[in-house]
């Protein structure tokens, strides 16, 4: 535990720590009645934070392997225990029958995103979570005396990196059920807040309102960390954010696979164009005539685990034990990292590479435009037809299409979308991120038909 008792808030309401402490001695119990402890999992079944909360701790003293993500029944690996919820947040501990036996020291199990391929389930362990922790505190200089707030899953590696990070400071954590704007900025007037953690799609939300509203410009420019990831953070929302608020965004870098935090600009620590400088113990290398980040870390994944045998598949890693990231960018002398998109999602057009998030961010420049991805299809030997797919609350499509056209326009012939797509919304993964795996697929459909 840390050095003093946990400071937690869930939805605005404060938690006592004596009533955390009894919520947790009894899902302690219960998981171990259950079966589970080293080699046998619990698995958190409830967005819940306050369930999300006691269950990790829970899970951590009877040193069983957390599995995030444990509602997905297309991803599930069987545990000795599966955690659900009651309406007011309280643990319900259900035994399992059958479960599998997992390296006995994993940690945590958290599942990928899924948004570029088949989801994947990744091994963790103590001591990769413990590392992970402290060189992201040490870096973001988060203490005791900080106040994070979190909108996002407790059960995806974003959220739970922040977790982890509350437990080796001793800070007070909010936790939030989800995003909700007015929610949000509620907790930012009342709260003391000193640090706030999101996706590319919140802080788009958080600026339209900075841009209409001087007193939401000031209380995001009165955070301390404002910590963006799980997604691309683009030039140009990173540019309208420092616009609204004068102040920047602290983009990073990280996978599931690494822990999750690779990289971080911090408080009077950034880099614009960058994602940040490699946090300690952190080294990163380029690999191949596609530059691929590779990366060696304390907090890297056991390996991909088996939801069958229970075997770990290290395939992701080179023979000298660095983990190939599938991400291709550049390194500085001094650790600074830029990363340019996935591998295999780069497009190939006429002979002529193009990155997504170049057009993409062309793209988001059009007005009405919330948000974008872009997609190759290919057809047989003749490269990518370049797709975009568009965010518009505007009913009139065919006119945000011209508009996204006309604003694409500063983009090389090769790189300009031939076909644009106007949606009410993205399909998006569990973990915020928009599912490129579905927009493939309808364009796939749709040129075939």
């Amino acid at each position: 535990m840390s050095p003093r008792q946990p400071l937690l808030t869930v939805d605005g309401e404060h938690v006592p720590p004596g009533r955390l402490a009894r919520l947790v001695t009894r899902t302690t119990g219960e998981l171990a009645a259950a079966g589970a402890g080293p080699g046998r999992a619990a698995a958190l079944a409830s967005d819940h934070p306050l369930t999300a909360v006691v269950t990790a701790l829970a899970a951590e003293a009877v040193d069983a392997p957390l599995l995030l993500d444990g509602a997905a029944p297309a991803r599930h690996i069987a545990p000795a225990a599966v955690v659900h919820s009651t309406g007011s947040g309280e643990p319900v501990v259900v035994a399992a029958a059958h479960p599998l036996s997992v390296p006995e020291e994993t940690a945590a199990v958290f599942w990928t995103s899924g948004s570029s391929g088949d989801p994947k389930a990744v091994a963790v362990s103590a001591a990769a979570l413990a590392h992970q922790a402290r060189a992201t505190a040490a870096r973001m200089r988060v203490t005791a005396d900080d106040r994070l707030l979190l909108p996002l899953p407790l059960r995806h590696a974003y959220g739970y990196s922040v977790l982890r990070v509350w437990r080796a400071t001793g800070a007070h954590l909010y936790a939030e059920s989800g995003f909700h704007l007015r929610g949000v900025l509620a907790r930012l007037a009342t709260g003391g807040i000193t640090s706030l953690d999101g996706v590319p799609s919140m802080y788009r939300m958080l600026t339209a309102e900075a841009v209409k509203d001087p007193a939401t410009a000031l209380l995001l420019a009165g955070l301390r960390i404002r910590g963006c990831g799980g997604d691309v953070l683009t030039p140009a929302l990173y540019d309208d954010f420092l616009a609204a608020t004068g102040t920047p965004l602290h983009d990073g870098y990280g996978l599931s696979e690494a822990g999750p935090n690779v990289a971080l600009n911090a408080p009077d620590d950034l880099r614009r164009g960058t994602v940040g400088r490699l946090l300690d113990g952190v080294r990163a290398r380029l690999a191949g005539p596609g530059r691929e980040i590779q990366i060696a870390s304390p907090s890297l994944m056991l390996g991909y685990l088996d939801p069958v045998t229970g075997g770990l598949d290290r395939t992701a890693f080179t023979a000298d034990g660095w983990l190939c990231t599938g991400d291709t960018g550049a390194v500085t002398a001094d650790g600074w990292l830029t990363v340019g998109g996935r591998v295999k999602e780069v497009l190939v057009v006429h002979g002529e590479t193009v990155a997504p998030t170049v057009v993409e961010d062309a793209v988001r420049a059009a007005d009405g435009v919330v948000d974008a991805a872009v997609v190759g299809v290919r057809r047989g030997d003749r490269g990518d037809t370049v797709w975009a797919f568009v965010e518009s609350s505007d009913d009139d499509r065919t006119a945000v299409a011209g508009r996204v056209a006309e604003a694409c326009r500063r983009l090389p012939p090769h790189a300009r979308p031939r076909t644009v797509h106007v949606l009410a919304a993205l399909p998006r993964t569990g973990s915020g991120k928009c599912d490129r795996v579905r927009l493939r697929a309808w364009a796939s459909d749709s040129a075939a038909a």
